[in-house]
């Protein structure tokens, strides 16, 4: 399965087809994607490969140590490494190929926006969860 950014400069393998995502509600996604929250999901390392353009991904993070990397040709967002964690973070509408995926969870709900409508049949976290709870909801836990 494989995903790129706008301008397809920047483009990377997965080696399954993930069946699970998250939507987070929190500021720093919200503006990051200019929508009410972030469609993500985490892979394992190994199965993740850059098929082209690593080299024209830039980071911008803050001191809290949150990381977006982009591609610096068309802007989009585009996966990254997780910090000292063998997993990557992929934006879901970067997949070239149309999935069926089901939500695990709505996270930093406190923190959305009165437009952003929440669906009610997701299991529902105020505010960040941990590492360890997320990769446990996307069974990437052994």
């Amino acid at each position: 399965m494989n995903g790129s950014c706008l301008c397809k400069t920047v483009e990377f393998k997965l080696c399954y087809r993930p069946s699970l995502f998250y939507r987070c509600h929190c500021s720093l996604c919200r503006k990051q994607t200019g929508v009410g929250y972030n469609l993500a999901t985490l892979v394992k390392e190994n199965e993740f490969r850059w098929i082209q353009g690593e080299n024209s991904i830039i980071s911008w993070s803050k001191p809290t140590g949150y990381r977006t990397d982009f591609c610096r040709v068309c802007g989009s967002t585009v996966p990254n490494i997780l910090r000292d964690m063998p997993y990557v973070w992929v934006p879901v509408g970067l997949l070239d190929e149309s999935l069926v995926m089901e939500c695990v969870g709505d996270f930093c709900t406190d923190d959305a926006m009165p437009w952003d409508d929440i669906r009610s049949d997701t299991p529902h976290s105020e505010s960040v969860q941990s590492l360890a709870y997320l990769l446990d909801l996307l069974k990437l836990t052994t």
